[in-house]
């Protein structure tokens, strides 16, 4: 009894200076984590291992305690002294043998780096680029990609299952790879599709911590227990090392070499390592990334996308797309394939990590989730996916250095090459023909769920909706037809008037949305432009002016700003528009952000959507469209101050517009003699009417908006004489406006 009392004493005693007289002791994290590890393998054991971690980082910061004898850190410091000091980093922990192959040391599964160093030259070359990039494994991998397209866009379907289909794809590349002429074709074959099946769906994450954390035990778990087997992969690997006749790039042609000094078991516990880490990271990146530029907020970089695509030569090499490659690379920071933990021994002596002394044999690693998302000075806004953030120089060397999805160093992933390679060819081949939206009867979870070192999508489901995307080259007539009321007619082909809305707005650095009920007229060489908030009523913005197009390929348009509630009068206002696959046009410019001190020029996109014309008085088919601009009078040559009250009313059809805005114009002579107009102007009122069997006004806004011309009330001579002529004069309720464009359609 007393030896047990002593031996209480003792272990208590232990885990008591362990945890307060430990060198770790001052390594920032929890109070309990100085004494056990079992909340880790909890979390584990539950799979919450990746976002309990990733908690404590954000509470703790860039390095915390996890345990006794394990440290987590995500700064580049530590990235560089625990992955690639020395060339290798640190040695493995034991945690790599749960992925033994045949229960044989792979080169991913063995612990000490030198060893791992004589095998990965074994195979190096076969992953190098110059290998992957090959007529021969280029023309598989071409293939693959487009047997991926026809099995989703076949008989029309309008829900596919990407999940299941991009795991067949990864599988028919790798196996390709590894075993030509030979390799599986899941994508065609049911008796294939089985061998993706085994080693996708399966649920082994807790059967696999028991028989690592309780090894001597693992012999008599009864059979439910045990971690999943693969049978029929497998036999499939051991099959393909067996046969004779190989392609000289293929991954077993190089292994099965007599200099390669490996047993045929070990060549094919290899060829099921990489067969097993090509389909889960591959596939499953594949899948985050589609679900991502499927969803509405995303869809200015599917367009993106779309645009650097089909606009490069059809022999473009995969890596000149830059585009292509900031998609990518965003999907992997936001999910990586292989998010969690990467553990790692200290080496002897110890070693100083982010400015602590960390003795020698803790475990200490960085999980790329967290790496990918703490320093919000390199990665803004972490958990939003936004490709645009690649493409800006400043910052760039820093975001590549934190990109942590292939992990670094010598151990760093051998297979980055083809699944790159892989992941650009089939989204190259998709998204240079079709659209992807969420299917609408998409319901499940897509959040990520961790496994032993790789998460996948929860619900092992992603649906999407494949849109064929019209070839401009032969479609006559690109607009959609949106839904139409009985007050909306056809636009008339003769017609050069444009009736516009815009669907969506964005700075470059921010998410696309719209918050604002827009309509622009454009009747000949003039606009009239009404931005409402929808949710105050407010004016956004209005503006009016002239609209010069400067070039037809890329159509290039400045707008000159003649009224503007934004007094952004001086701006040069330059816009270059893209037409997108579904008809809308992508307008791409910069402009003064007046949200931000000193209203800096910043780049943004909108996309516009022309709509039909409403149906008017004149009745069905026809209609006037003009604008018109209030005349200022003689303001004389002399320097000085003049107030001018500035009206731009414009009419397409069935809707109108009217702007006002009381102005000062300053004016100045220069050295020269010249005279210098600067503007400054009030708030601007607004009206906008519709015809409904009669005008009905729709907004008004302002001070001054019940006293601007209105339709309601009509006006003398519309669209008779002087109306048609640009440059005369017309009397509008009282005043005298300038008809700037006029257009009949009868």
């Amino acid at each position: 009894m007393l030896s047990l009392w002593a031996g209480a004493i003792f272990l208590c005693g232990y885990i008591v200076i362990r945890g307060f007289f430990s060198p770790l002791s001052t390594i920032p994290g929890p109070w309990y984590t100085r004494f056990t590890s079992w909340w880790l393998k909890y979390q584990e054991f539950t799979a919450n291992r990746r976002e309990s971690i990733h908690r404590l980082h954000k509470v703790y910061g860039p390095v915390v305690r996890l345990g006794p004898n394990e440290v987590s850190f995500t700064s580049l410091d530590a990235i560089k002294e625990i992955y690639a000091s020395g060339g290798s980093g640190y040695d493995k922990t034991e945690y790599y043998d749960l992925f033994r192959q045949f229960k044989i040391k792979t080169m991913f599964s063995t612990l000490l780096k030198d060893e791992h160093s004589k095998r990965k030259r074994i195979f190096a070359d076969r992953y190098a680029m110059t290998n992957i990039m090959k007529e021969k494994p280029m023309a598989a991998i071409h293939e693959r990609a487009m047997t991926f397209v026809s099995k989703c866009v076949e008989a029309g379907q309008k829900s596919v299952d990407v999940y299941s289909l991009l795991h067949c794809y990864a599988l028919d590349c790798v196996t390709h790879f590894m075993f030509s002429p030979g390799g599986l074709r899941s994508l065609s074959i049911a008796e294939d599709y089985e061998i993706m099946h085994e080693l996708t769906y399966h649920q082994s994450l807790q059967k696999n911590l028991l028989e690592y954390y309780l090894p001597s035990l693992a012999p008599y778990f009864p059979k439910f227990l045990h971690a999943r087997s693969a049978p029929k992969a497998n036999q499939y690997v051991i099959d393909m090392a067996a046969q004779i006749k190989l392609d000289g790039h293929s991954l077993m042609e190089k292994l099965k070499r007599k200099e390669s000094n490996l047993e045929l078991m070990q060549a094919a516990a290899e060829c099921k390592d990489h067969m097993a880490a090509g389909i889960d990271t591959t596939g499953d990146g594949l899948c985050f990334l589609m679900w991502e530029l499927s969803q509405p907020q995303n869809r200015c970089f599917q367009h993106r996308l779309y645009r650097e695509l089909t606009a490069a030569p059809a022999n473009t090499p995969l890596d000149s797309y830059m585009y292509l490659d900031a998609v990518i690379k965003e999907a992997l920071r936001c999910a990586p394939p292989i998010p969690m933990s990467l553990p790692r021994y200290v080496p002897a002596g110890g070693r100083e990590i982010d400015g602590f002394f960390v003795p020698e044999y803790t475990i200490v690693s960085c999980q790329p989730y967290s790496v990918h998302r703490m320093d919000d000075s390199v990665f803004p806004e972490p958990d939003r996916f936004n490709p645009d953030r690649w493409l800006v120089e400043e910052g760039a060397a820093e975001r590549n250095r934190l990109f942590f999805s292939f992990a670094t160093g010598g151990r760093g992933c051998t297979g980055k090459n083809l699944a790159l390679v892989e992941m650009k060819m089939l989204l190259r081949e998709v998204y240079s023909r079709y659209q992807t939206t969420v299917a609408s009867d998409m319901t499940a979870s897509m959040k990520l769920d961790d496994q032993i070192i790789s998460s996948r999508p929860k619900g092992q489901s992603c649906k999407l909706a494949f849109t064929a995307i019209e070839n401009p080259n032969t479609s006559t007539h690109r607009n959609p037809t949106p839904p139409q009321s009985s007050n909306m007619a056809i636009k008339p082909d003769q017609s050069t008037c444009r009736f516009s809305k815009r669907i969506s707005f964005r700075w470059l650095t921010t998410p696309a949305e719209e918050t604002t009920d827009t309509i622009v007229m454009s009747v000949k060489d003039w606009y009239v432009d009404l931005r409402i908030e929808t949710v105050t009523g407010k004016i956004d913005w209005a503006i009016a002016g002239q609209r010069i197009v400067e070039s037809q390929e890329p159509l290039r348009v400045t707008f000159s700003h003649e009224l503007d509630s934004h007094n952004a009068f001086e701006t040069i206002d330059c816009g270059t528009f893209v037409p997108l696959p579904n008809g809308d046009a992508l307008e791409m410019g910069s402009m003064p952000r007046h949200d931000l001190p000193g209203a800096p020029d910043k780049e943004y996109e909108e996309v516009w959507r022309e709509l039909p014309f409403r149906e008017g008085p004149e009745g069905p088919k026809k209609g006037l469209s003009w604008v018109l601009e209030s005349d200022d009078g003689d303001l004389g040559s002399e320097e000085g101050e003049v107030t001018v009250t500035k009206t731009f009313i414009g009419r397409i059809w069935g809707t109108y517009l009217a702007l006002r805005q009381m102005q000062t114009h300053t004016r100045q002579k220069t050295p020269s003699g010249d005279l210098v107009v600067k503007k400054s102007g009030a708030d601007v009122s607004a009206r906008r009417e519709e015809w409904e069997s009669g005008w009905k006004e729709r907004y008004l806004v302002g001070e001054a908006a019940g006293v601007l011309p209105s339709m309601v009330v009509g006006f003398d001579g519309e669209g008779v004489g002087s109306w048609k002529v640009p440059g005369e004069k017309v009397q509008v309720q009282g005043k005298t406006y300038i008809v700037r464009a006029f257009e009949q359609i009868e």
